[in-house]
């Protein structure tokens, strides 16, 4: 069966996340997730072709691998390179760097004019990336909120919390809400940081904010504008669509 789009699919270590894409048209579905490769069987099926990145676990590839095998449909998997579409990585040894931070870097830099920026992934950890015309500077990788929030519970004593979320960091009046409010300000503040350090460098450059958690973001002020899109990991897969 010939298939009718290309498969985007993101394994990253909380879920896997696909979109439907069709180059020809320039159209993309919304990101959708599944919690195994099996869900995605019968979006396999019908793929023409499937790009992949992984920084979750390799049995995960292995078993879409064997779906996609079983039907004729060819998989190609992203890795990160020293230099690629016009980025050039600072990584002496380029496979220590997760290909989801190499792909979140390519479909920034297709979509900023200036070609520096920042590159905030606000996931089950938090990845920053700095390119400054078109030359990766380097980056931080920190715990994301949950590993903030859980590593408090377990390493302390009469520190909990709760599901609920606050829309609004501030100074709180009860330990949920500190808990809660201290590890956003924690977030928070590595961005005004990564600000600081770029302008230091670089006075002029876009900011992309990507990731499940990207919203704790969306409220806060900076001296740059924000530009938030849904998954830049899938958006670099597109460039190896051929």
């Amino acid at each position: 069966m010939s298939g009718s789009y290309n498969l985007l699919i993101d394994i990253g270590n909380s879920c896997i996340k696909f979109r439907k894409y069709d180059k020809g048209s320039q159209l993309s579905s919304r990101a959708e997730t599944a919690s195994s490769p099996e869900e995605l069987k019968q979006h396999i099926e019908l793929a023409e072709k499937i790009y992949l990145s992984c920084v979750g676990r390799r049995s995960l590839v292995d078993d879409i691998n064997k779906i996609a095998t079983s039907n004729k449909v060819e998989v190609i998997e992203a890795r990160t390179q020293a230099a690629q579409f016009g980025l050039s990585n600072a990584y002496s040894v380029t496979s220590n760097m997760g290909v989801d931070r190499w792909l979140a870097m390519l479909a920034a830099n297709t979509k900023s004019k200036l070609k520096s920026f920042i590159v905030v992934d606000v996931g089950t950890a938090i990845t920053v990336d700095a390119v400054a015309d078109g030359q990766h500077l380097g980056g931080w990788i920190a715990p994301g909120f949950r590993l903030l929030r859980d590593s408090l519970f377990k390493n302390t004593q009469n520190v909990f919390g709760k599901d609920e979320e606050i829309s609004e960091i501030d100074f709180q009046k009860d330990t949920p809400e500190c808990v809660e409010a201290g590890c956003k300000a924690q977030i928070v503040g590595l961005l005004h940081t990564a600000i600081f350090t770029l302008s230091k460098k670089n006075q002029d450059f876009d900011i992309f904010i990507t990731g499940g958690n990207r919203n704790i973001l969306k409220q806060e002020d900076f001296a740059y504008p924000l530009f938030f899109h849904e998954n830049l990991v899938l958006d670099g897969l597109t460039l190896f669509v051929d």
